[in-house]
């Protein structure tokens, strides 16, 4: 079994233990535990404020204020014991590491802005925190793919489906990549 697969399970089943918990408590008790996890759940959400708009900073092509916005969140993530509340924030079934996710969400932002070799230092930093992750493969094809290295790219690409990336959108990513590459700035193919 994959990583992404046995994280998929993990997340599921922590799902169905939740609520074969509540189906079987009180009313009155699942009620307050219910209530309290919603509070749990907004309290997350405020200390992982940058995080949430930084993605959709990213959605919306604001590709420097999604940078600061990550940075903030991996700053914040390093520290002490939230570590793990990253982990109910994002729900990734590729890592559950807060800090690697944020690192490749300032890679693909960077990528977004055209800071290519900045991009790269960032998504090898997610690497190296978690090396397993098969995100910032994908992102480094990419890169490499702009860059018009289609080797790397395949590369790249193949790693991220070693490690539990989906075959298919990885082919679909290299081939928009490359085709978007092959069209310079000024809208003429090579």
């Amino acid at each position: 079994m994959k990583r992404p697969q046995r994280n998929l399970f993990v997340i599921m089943a922590a799902m169905a233990a939740v609520y074969s918990i509540m189906t079987r408590l009180p009313w009155q008790a699942a009620a307050a535990l219910g209530g309290a996890a919603l509070l749990a759940l907004a309290g997350l959400a405020l200390w992982g404020r940058d995080y949430l708009v930084a993605r959709r900073r990213l959605r919306r092509r604001e590709w420097l204020e999604a940078v600061e916005g990550f940075q903030r969140f991996e700053r914040k993530a390093s520290k002490g014991g939230w570590r793990w509340a990253s982990v109910l924030l994002h729900l990734s079934i590729y890592s559950f590491d807060g800090v690697a996710i944020a690192r490749n969400g300032v890679g693909q932002a960077l990528i977004g802005a055209g800071q290519l070799d900045r991009a790269v230092t960032w998504l090898r930093s997610a690497l190296q925190r978690d090396p397993q992750y098969p995100v910032p493969y994908v992102n480094l094809a990419v890169v490499a793919a702009m860059r018009r290295d289609e080797t790397n790219a395949r590369r790249e690409l193949s790693r991220a489906v070693e490690l539990g990336y989906s075959a298919a959108d990885a082919r679909r990513i290299l081939h928009r990549a490359l085709l978007e590459a092959k069209t310079d700035q000024g809208g003429r193919n090579d």
